[in-house]
């Protein structure tokens, strides 16, 4: 049976739509809309036809909203966020020079994030936390302090090549 709902309204809203979940969940109701059942619209898009039920019963009580992902729980973050600031500053500064390193490494993260923050994450969660905070666990090649650019620049002109 075909929905009440506006075919080609539903179309340009997923032409909008930037979340990806939501615009395939307003296409499988454009097909509806054209008058296929719920068995032959949930399986193109790989789901059950309960799960379609649900969509249409929210799209019906609220609208375009209905179809975005709510709030769902998870485990407690670890780094509080009133913290985060303070992180990414000290990422930001580099390690001391009493550290003897000359970048930060995942493994220096975890110590710094256990030590001064009081949160214990795994290697690839400290990445995650980098990612998650706009940061990258790419530095560029680090330069020894008593290096000497004018040295460099002649013997790359004079080395053969």
């Amino acid at each position: 049976m075909a929905r009440q709902w506006d075919e080609q309204a539903l179309a340009a809203a997923a032409r909008h739509e930037h979340d990806a979940r939501v615009r395939c969940r307003l296409l499988a109701l454009r097909q509806l809309a054209l008058g296929r059942t719920v068995a032959q619209t949930a399986r193109p898009f790989m789901l059950g036809p309960s799960q379609l039920y649900h969509w249409i019963r929210r799209f019906d009580a609220q609208g375009l909203a209905g179809l975005k992902d709510r709030p769902r729980s998870g485990a407690p973050q670890r780094l509080a966020r009133a913290s985060e600031a303070a992180f990414v500053q000290r990422v930001l500064d580099g390690p001391g020079a009493d550290t003897g390193l000359a970048a930060w490494r995942g493994e220096d993260l975890r110590g710094v994030l256990r030590e001064a923050f009081g949160a214990e994450y795994s290697l690839s969660g400290v990445y995650a936390l980098l990612h998650q905070l706009g940061l990258s666990n790419r530095v560029a090649r680090p330069q020894h302090p008593r290096s000497d650019e004018a040295a460099q620049a002649a013997f790359k002109k004079s080395a053969r090549h």
